[in-house]
This record gives C-alpha cells, structure tokens and sequence, in this order.
C-alpha cells in the first residue's frame, strides 16, 4: 500500500512531467550539496528547473502522462532537468554549465516528443543552431527551391509566346518591308 507522501510525489511529478517539453535525466552522485545549490540556481536562471526524484515515482508518473521513454533513462540517484522551452537552448544551457562549472554531473539521456534520447543524443542537441536559424535555414532553402520551380515553369510559356508571336513578327517584318518599297517608289 502506497503511503500518501508517495502518492503526493507521484501527483506532483505527474503534474511537472506533463507541463515540461523536454527533460534531461542526469546521475547527481559526487555532488556536494553547494554545488548541488549552484546548479538548481544556474539553472532557474535560465528558467530550468532540477529536481532529485525516485525512479520508482518518476516511472509511475511518466507511464501516467503517456512518456514511458522516460523509464529508459533513469537509473540510479537520479536528477531531472525540466524544461518547457527550445530543447536545443536548453541542452547548450545544460552543457555549458558542465563545461564551465566541472560538476561530476553525468547526463543519463532525455525525453522529447514522448522519445528518449541517449547521451550522445542529447549532446549533438546541443550543437544545433537555436530555433530561429533552424527556421531561416529552411526558409532559405524552400526559397531556393521556389526560384527553381518559377524558372522551371517559364522555360515552356517563354518558349510558347515566342511560338506564338513568330508569325506576328513575321508579319511586321514582311509590312515593314512592303512599305519601305511603296515609300521608295
């Protein structure tokens, strides 16, 4: 039988798993606690949130928000990065901090999208450009590929009016003539 703490926590977490778009599951073991301090500080500043959490309880709730990807990634003493902003800005956020800061902090993996991500996962979204110029890329490349297709498409009706104003020159062509030898008669 659950005790009412538990069935709290597992409420609580339900409720920050559900309003987060993308989580990182670190291992915290070696932190001291002013470090530990440091990092929940770093982070809230940019508008993170890091919480220590039970397995058993974050499992329960990730099956009860339909995240299931989630149970893949916690093991051990286990730290959650919530987080409701770019995924991206917030694995440079969470990189750069361990950079800088040399926390023996390990990055078990993550979820986005309701998929669970390895280490190396969410490393390499780390390097993604942010959002913005992700989106202007491909604007960029969409326009290219329009200014083709508009290229593409006036070859033919290029082709066509010339057919088609061939006879009409033509024509011009043969009238200039005839009057330039009626006016030089």
């Amino acid at each position: 039988m659950p005790s009412q703490k538990n069935i709290n926590e597992v409420e609580r977490l339900r409720q920050m798993l559900a309003g987060s778009s993308f989580i990182v599951a670190t291992g915290y073991s070696g932190l001291s606690a002013l470090a530990m301090a440091d990092l929940r500080k770093k982070l809230r500043e940019l508008g993170l949130e890091y919480r220590v959490v039970k397995n058993t309880l974050v499992r329960i709730a990730a099956e009860a928000v339909g995240r299931p990807g989630l149970s893949q990634v916690v093991e051990g003493p286990t730290g959650l990065v919530l987080s409701t902003g770019d995924p991206a800005l917030v694995a440079k956020a969470l990189e750069e901090y361990l950079r800088t800061s040399r926390v023996p902090l390990v990055v078990r993996g993550g979820v986005l999208d309701g998929r669970a991500l390895t280490p190396q996962e969410v490393s390499a979204l780390a390097k993604l450009p942010p959002r913005p110029v992700l989106v202007a890329q491909l604007m960029g490349q969409l326009k290219g590929y329009a200014v083709r297709l508009v290229s593409v498409l006036n070859v033919p009706a290029g082709g066509l009016a010339n057919v088609l104003n061939g006879p009409s020159r033509g024509l011009a062509t043969v009238l200039a003539r005839h009057q330039e030898k009626a006016s030089g008669a």
